[in-house]
């Protein structure tokens, strides 16, 4: 009878991990789905508020582009930076091709230089004014890089625009974005 009370109090120990196992699986597999019904359900209102476009690769900007004063409502900045394209235009003989083939961002950083390539140490080529248009030349760095802009550091990428003086040289990633706005944290 002493052997059998080892082997069932093993049995109930058992039978206590396993329980205790599928209840914490069962809590992440619905924490899970909360999540992302929760982010299925930011971006529906987004799309519906005509913030974001239906899921593809690349996002449409909105038409009109709104002024240097308004900022978007509700901006999520746990989204991550999409992928820029330029909305497509009926085709008119006054459009431009660069304004069909390249994305128009806004400089964030008052003074952000523009440099011949893709790193600090390269010579600057003109500085840029906020809220001042830029188009994307669809090119960007290989690596990020880290850099302290005054109350914050950020790691972005370089990216390869050209200025409304016709220049084309590479400017750091945070500086830019697809709204007309200033950046919080730079000194």
């Amino acid at each position: 009878m002493a052997r059998k009370i080892p082997r069932v109090e093993s049995l109930i120990l058992a039978a206590f991990l396993l329980s205790v196992a599928l209840w914490a699986i069962s809590k992440c597999s619905e924490t899970r789905r909360e999540r992302i019904q929760m982010v299925q359900t930011e971006e529906e209102e987004l799309r519906a508020q005509d913030r974001i476009a239906p899921k593809r690769d690349t996002v449409y900007l909105p038409q009109p582009q709104p002024t240097p004063t308004q900022q978007p409502k509700n901006a999520n900045p746990s989204l991550k930076r999409p992928t820029l394209v330029q909305e497509p235009q009926p085709e008119t003989t006054a459009t431009p091709v660069a304004a069909a083939q390249y994305s128009t961002l806004y400089v964030t950083i008052e003074g952000l230089n523009v440099r011949k390539e893709p790193n600090r140490h390269s010579p600057v080529l003109e500085q840029l004014k906020l809220y001042q248009p830029v188009l994307y030349l669809n090119k960007k760095s290989d690596q990020p890089e880290e850099i302290n802009l005054g109350k914050e550091k950020v790691t972005d990428y370089w990216i390869h625009i050209r200025t409304p003086s016709g220049k084309e040289g590479w400017v750091f990633g945070a500086g830019l974005h697809y709204y007309p706005m200033k950046r919080p944290g730079v000194n």
